[in-house]
């Protein structure tokens, strides 16, 4: 399994700044004794709103989705997780509940290490903590630009990540471009235009009211892009 988890941490480009990327990979190298192997059935849930945090999570395989139930039973999707992803950090270094759900959408197989272990792996190695605040800052700037709506590619990827969730969440019920748009929290004429787009790059193929999917995976990288 370390083998696997190191192939995996070195992917994760787009989560560690340059400069900070090998001093993290170099620690966690030396930590992976720490990591502990889970596998996951689709549509397990991870962790709950509301519960305490337990620790870090490092994806090797599968989707992850991220979301919010209103006190009225509405669906709210805030991120879609893939490879070489990490998520429940926040919790742990803000020492606060979960703010949101967390399944899995695909079977998957993830790392994760306790709080307790992170906290005393960033005690004795106190640059790391200053490396993830990089990246919660990032994630912040990224999160602000997404609810504020003021960049048309961040609801466009929005879009996409909501029609993967809700693909693979509830893979029978045909989902109408309103209730795409409504929880994607977008418009409708935003769902059509980008649903065209991947039907013309043939990442979906829409078949009257319904869609289908052809590779998760290359939907979600192209998500990436947006």
């Amino acid at each position: 399994k370390n083998l696997d988890l190191l192939q995996g941490l070195s992917g994760c480009k787009h989560l560690i700044l340059d400069k900070g990327k090998l001093m993290l990979l170099d620690i966690l190298k030396e930590e992976l004794p720490h990591f502990t192997a889970r596998q996951y059935k689709r549509n397990q849930i991870i962790y709950n709103e509301g519960d305490a945090p337990g620790g870090i999570y490092f994806i090797e395989s599968g989707i992850i989705g991220l979301f919010h139930v209103s006190e009225s039973g509405h669906e709210t999707l805030l991120r879609v997780f893939s490879k070489n992803y990490i998520f429940g950090h926040r919790s742990v270094i803000a020492q606060e509940n979960y703010h949101a759900s967390s399944i899995c959408l695909t079977p998957s197989k993830i790392y994760y290490i306790s709080a307790a272990k992170f906290k005393d792996l960033y005690n004795r190695n106190p640059e790391i903590l200053f490396e993830i605040s990089k990246i919660l800052a990032k994630e912040l700037r990224s999160s602000e630009l997404r609810l504020s709506g003021l960049q048309d590619k961040s609801a466009n990827r929005r879009i996409v990540e909501s029609l993967v969730f809700l693909k693979l969440k509830h893979p029978k019920y045909t989902w109408t471009r309103k209730e795409i748009a409504d929880f994607a929290g977008s418009t409708l004429e935003s769902v059509v235009r980008v649903m065209t787009t991947l039907q013309e790059l043939e990442l979906i193929e829409k078949k009257g009211r319904d869609f289908d999917v052809y590779d998760f995976d290359k939907l979600l990288s192209y998500s990436k892009t947006l």
